[in-house]
């Protein structure tokens, strides 16, 4: 079996086998694609209807940005240089960039279904360089649902079907879209000084971010690194620019998009409040009445028999 270096190249079936290997595939891979003619990118999904307990090795891919995609639940725990980042289920449908010098442990606790897409750093870099934006590369983040890249992934495996002897064209110009849209999305900003501010596009990227994600658990890492701030940092210039702790500026946006669904939909209060990450209905509860002084159901009662201006403020 190839030896993995840092700098493996995906167009040697054999270090890929490897470094799958090792991150626990142990099972024949279900499609290998690539590397394609224009982007270089490599398509490989796996499954496995067992768990793996066995603690594997994220090895990093230096040459590469992986976007790793979850077609099913799986359950797992993930550690980063020896501290749990991750543990409990991974919902279908959700993806995660992982950076090319990304390292750490895993391991399942559940079968899997698996997607992950090799992007060449060079193909990522020279879109980059050819938009003139002012950022420098993907950025981490953790499992976010997003149907656009749900939709492109589906069709990259499907493209023998969808375009027939035409597609490896056709996966490359999906790869090119996919990757617009992740720099679109989850670009990563230049890097911010130790004095740097939250201001400008750094701060509407967060609060967009944040916005788009509010029935998850965002933790405060995951905010900072897409700012390329620090932790500590980030937390400060945040409460300066927005006037709240990161964890309750999204408790406000939930409660005042429950608010929104409660006035405008049927919707029962216990969808309401799982759609919107609250842990049960009691959670939601509470955390509406400290914030609007009227429990939930209560509030959309009022709502059906009061004035359109008394239910505006």
């Amino acid at each position: 079996m190839a030896q993995l270096t840092d700098a493996c190249r995906w167009d040697d079936p054999r270090a890929l086998q490897e470094w799958f290997r090792l991150s626990g595939a142990t099972d024949p891979l279900r499609a290998c694609i690539g590397p394609l003619p224009g982007s270089g990118a490599v398509i490989v999904r796996w499954t496995a209807d067992r768990p793996d307990t066995e603690v594997r090795t994220l090895v990093p891919h230096p040459d590469s940005y992986r976007v790793a995609i979850q077609l099913e639940p799986v359950q797992s725990e993930i550690w980063k240089d020896n501290a749990p980042v991750w543990s409990g289920v991974i919902g279908a449908n959700r993806f995660r960039v992982c950076m090319p010098g990304a390292k750490g442990r895993w391991h399942r606790l559940s079968g899997c279904d698996i997607v992950n897409i090799f992007i060449p750093t060079a193909t990522v870099h020279a879109m980059v360089a050819a938009s003139g934006q002012d950022l420098s590369t993907l950025a981490n983040n953790w499992f976010a649902p997003d149907r656009v890249v749900m939709d492109l992934t589906m069709k990259l495996l499907e493209a023998d079907t969808l375009a027939g002897s035409w597609a490896p064209q056709f996966r490359d110009h999906l790869t090119s879209a996919l990757v617009a849209y992740l720099l679109q999305q989850h670009a990563q900003l230049p890097a911010a000084s130790a004095t740097g501010s939250l201001a400008g596009s750094r701060l509407q990227k967060i609060l967009a971010y944040i916005a788009e994600r509010l029935a998850d658990e965002i933790s405060v890492v995951e905010l900072a690194d897409a700012c390329a701030m620090s932790q500590s940092h980030f937390s400060r210039e945040f409460s300066k620019s927005v006037g709240l702790p990161p964890h309750q500026y999204l408790m406000k946006l939930r409660l005042e998009r429950a608010r929104e669904t409660l006035l405008d939909s049927d919707a029962r209060v216990i969808d309401v409040a799982m759609e919107l990450g609250f842990t049960n209905a009691s959670h939601f509860a509470r955390a509406f009445a400290r914030r609007y002084g009227i429990a939930p159901a209560a509030f959309r009662q009022l709502a059906r028999h009061a004035p359109d201006d008394m239910m505006a403020a």
